[in-house]
């Protein structure tokens, strides 16, 4: 962690139990129209618990979909809430290029970029998955909680809440598989 910290000065005296990191599905995974609308609502409802709690360090791995969302969402409680600290971590030095080809939305991308506090650049090239993988455990290795938004399917998402999880951290996942009408979705919670 030493070495870690010197290479990236803001998790400096970063205490774990005062970070949290996001995972969940790209857009293609989620819903739309009035259902993601209730999904962002519950998405929203846990980071403002979050921050409640003392969550003041915020990981997106700088995807689109739900990193995303919940980026868009801390800039604005940064606003009200100045001790919040956004920190970007992008999986690999050619990132820019994954998401073109993707097609996801770079004005999205270029918004996270833009407005994090920090951005953290992981070593290592798109064309190996294993970056992704990387970045998720990076992430989750700062952290003392997790918010998860996916599906039981196997995903990068899960893979990243599992591996939270086998880490012990506090987490909370908003549950894809169990969405029910009209209360909208389920979460499992430990700790959170």
């Amino acid at each position: 962690m030493d070495q870690q910290e010197n290479q990236y000065p803001l998790l400096r005296g970063v205490p774990r139990e005062n970070a949290l990191f996001f995972t969940g599905h790209r857009p293609e995974k989620l819903p739309d129209g009035a259902k993601l609308n209730d999904l962002l609502t519950l998405l929203h409802l846990y980071t403002e618990l979050a921050v409640r709690k003392g969550y003041t360090h915020f990981f997106t791995g700088l995807a689109d979909g739900i990193d995303y969302y919940a980026a868009e969402y801390l800039f604005q409680l940064r606003r009200s809430c100045p001790s919040i600290r956004i920190i970007g971590v992008q999986p690999c030095d050619d990132y820019e290029a994954f998401f073109r080809r993707r097609g996801y939305s770079m004005p999205r991308l270029q918004y996270m970029l833009a407005n994090a506090d920090t951005v953290i650049r992981l070593p290592g090239s798109s064309w190996n998955p294993q970056v992704f993988l990387s970045r998720n455990r990076f992430m989750a290795d700062h952290s003392g909680a997790v918010i998860a938004v996916c599906g039981n399917e196997r995903s990068g998402s899960m893979q990243a809440f599992r591996y939270a999880q086998r880490q012990g951290l506090r987490y909370c996942r908003i549950c894809l598989e169990r969405e029910h009408e009209p209360s909208g979705w389920d979460a499992e919670r430990s700790g959170f």
